[in-house]
């Protein structure tokens, strides 16, 4: 009976036991990375992940999410009998290092601090050898002046003690040399163990990131779930190799794609997809606030500032803000950038108000001048595998022959060099994204450049390095200075000489410039007659030659150099009030200047 009494009190206790023991965590499945959409700075990657069991309610952790992980990113898409209820982001401390590759590392550093504790060990013993053979040679010396003072000093006895030290001390230092030398190159280990851990785990915690989905599965059949999140530290940017053999037929171009992949998971046989768009979870527009405005007095137009500058800030400010707009997942997020946006767009306004009309014009060109750029997306065929690590890695996008119309051009005002030039036809790529351009001429790397954003049918100029068979110089030829009553009166004449040293002739570009006066009434320019005609190119009369670029599109004979030289002569007048003097424009209107060249440049370099 008491036997009985004894099982029955432990059945009872384990039961009670059994009823206070928290619920057992739900099973946890890491499933596979199937598709990843690679943004600029982030990348949506979107997991399948196997749904075992009965039909019912299901909460399915998906464990080992990355570390640059979004957490308010996820979201799951149910197939066929599977409703998804609800996702949660959660973390959870563990012991150890989660990654595989984290974990190799650290048992490495664990062996390499190993072998650097057993070095300072054997270090110390060393010193202690030093410390005993100092202490016994202060005995011998002692114990052999007072044997020599009582004449009973062994010679031989005294040898083999003194050899015996020098011996020791002799193993002793070439010991420690080695030791040394052996603590250097573990401190070199160590360290670059420990830089390759920092550069794999930065921002990194001892944590695990999972997803808890909640589910209503309909069926006992195996069925799949899709979870889909952001991460960090991903991206890709667009860079080129354009390739030309000699004739100048066509050029091919290589469109590839540098990889920025830290994002603490590997992608294994993914799809790829590269887009330039901007991932937007906002599932709600941006709302417009009324545009306020009120009176002040009437300021300096200095005070007012750069209207110009003012505009272009305000614009970009409000393309960044819609862009944060877009990803923004909370409700307060989504409402804090809609003002930003707001905000930006006041002071766009205000600048249309402020502006007189000689900006006007310019403030229309720059209203679409900040936007948030094509969005191209780019599917790579076939599996990807893209590792999560440091440094960069390159993928091919396209590789397409483009038609080209090569010619040289020459800057005799500039520079004796004549540099090759070709126009260029995208015919192939939906869009060509700005980028790094490597060149390359007869399979001889020629230099590097930039390639603005260039849309399928659009032109583009494209460098193709120094021309050394091909040199140009400028030549003053003559200058008279002469006055008629109240004006004065200044002719130039140049020479252009243009040689080359090819056994072909070739088209060449000459560009050179004249004066030119935003204030004609003040300084009247003229351009004299000249043998050689100006180029009758629709695009330079347009944009250049009313800024007074001048430009000869002429061919250059084979061989012709020194005598043979082509040889392009013209002149110019300006006449001013003889009371003045001619100057160049204030410092403080160089940056103004500097815009409208670059302004220039992009449009010859693009049309």
């Amino acid at each position: 009976m008491r036997t009985r009494a004894c099982l029955g009190a432990l059945v009872v206790v384990a039961n009670l036991v059994q009823a206070a023991a928290p619920p057992a965590e739900p099973a946890g499945a890491k499933g596979k990375v199937e598709a990843v959409t690679l943004y600029r700075g982030q990348a949506l990657v979107t997991r399948t992940v196997p749904v075992e069991g009965a039909a019912g309610r299901i909460e399915l952790v998906v464990a080992d999410l990355p570390q640059q992980v979004q957490p308010d990113s996820l979201f799951a898409e149910g197939g066929n009998g599977i409703e998804v209820r609800a996702v949660r982001f959660r973390q959870r401390a563990i012991g150890e290092e989660p990654r595989e590759e984290v974990r190799k590392i650290d048992q490495e550093i664990e062996l390499v601090q190993d072998k650097v504790a057993a070095n300072k060990k054997r270090q110390d013993l060393l010193t202690q050898r030093l410390a005993y053979l100092a202490k016994l040679d202060e005995f011998t010396a002692a114990t052999a002046k007072a044997d020599l003072a009582k004449g009973v000093l062994s010679f031989e006895a005294l040898e083999k003690t003194s050899q015996f030290s020098f011996k020791q001390r002799d193993d002793a230092v070439t010991e420690s040399l080695k030791l040394d030398v052996e603590a250097r190159e573990l401190a070199k280990q160590l360290s670059l163990l420990q830089r390759r851990r920092g550069e794999i785990t930065e921002g990194a915690s001892r944590t695990v990131s999972e997803a808890v989905v909640f589910l209503e599965k309909r069926e006992a059949a195996a069925a799949v779930l899709k979870l889909s999140y952001l991460v960090n530290e991903a991206g890709w940017s667009p860079a080129y190799t354009f390739r030309s053999a000699r004739d100048g037929k066509s050029v091919r171009v290589e469109y590839n794609a540098l990889i920025h992949q830290m994002s603490g998971e590997n992608w294994d046989g993914v799809s790829l997809v590269l887009s330039t768009a901007s991932p937007a979870l906002a599932a709600q527009g941006p709302g417009l606030a009324p545009f306020r405005v009120t009176l002040a007095q009437v300021q300096d137009p200095q005070a007012k500032g750069d209207v110009s500058t003012k505009f272009k800030m305000a614009q970009q400010r409000r393309s960044e803000a819609g862009v944060k707009q877009q990803s923004a997942s909370s409700l307060r997020d989504n409402r804090s950038f809609n003002w930003d946006m707001n905000a930006a767009a006041n002071d766009a306004q205000w600048a249309e108000l402020a502006a007189g009309k000689d900006l006007l014009a310019l403030l229309r060109g720059e209203s679409g001048a900040v936007t948030e750029g094509p969005s191209i997306s780019y599917a790579l065929q076939g599996p990807v595998s893209l590792a999560s690590r440091a440094d960069q890695q390159m993928l091919r996008i396209a590789d397409s022959e483009l038609p080209s119309r090569f010619y040289h051009v020459a800057t005799p005002v500039l520079a004796s060099y004549v540099y090759r030039e070709a126009e260029l036809t995208n015919n192939a790529v939906e869009v060509l994204l700005g980028g790094p351009v490597s060149v390359y001429l007869d399979g001889r790397f020629v230099g590097r450049g930039e390639l603005p954003t260039v849309a399928r049918g659009e032109t583009f100029v494209l460098g193709f390095g120094a021309d050394p068979q091909l040199r140009a110089r400028r030549e003053m030829v003559d200058k008279t200075e002469t006055f008629q009553g109240a004006n004065r009166e200044i002719t130039i004449k140049y020479r252009l000489v243009l040689e080359n040293y090819k056994d072909e002739a070739v088209k060449v570009r000459v560009l050179d410039r004249i004066p030119y006066a935003e204030n004609k009434a003040d300084i009247r320019v003229t351009l004299g007659e000249m043998v050689e005609k100006l180029s009758a190119e629709p695009l330079y009369l347009r944009l250049e030659q009313p800024k007074g670029i001048l430009r000869w599109d002429v061919d250059v004979a084979a061989n012709a150099a020194g005598e043979k030289a082509k040889t392009i002569e013209y002149s110019y007048k300006m006449e001013f009030a003889r009371t003045l003097d001619i100057t160049t424009p204030a410092p403080a209107k160089m940056p103004e200047l500097q815009r409208e060249f670059d302004e220039m440049q992009e449009r010859r370099m693009l049309h």
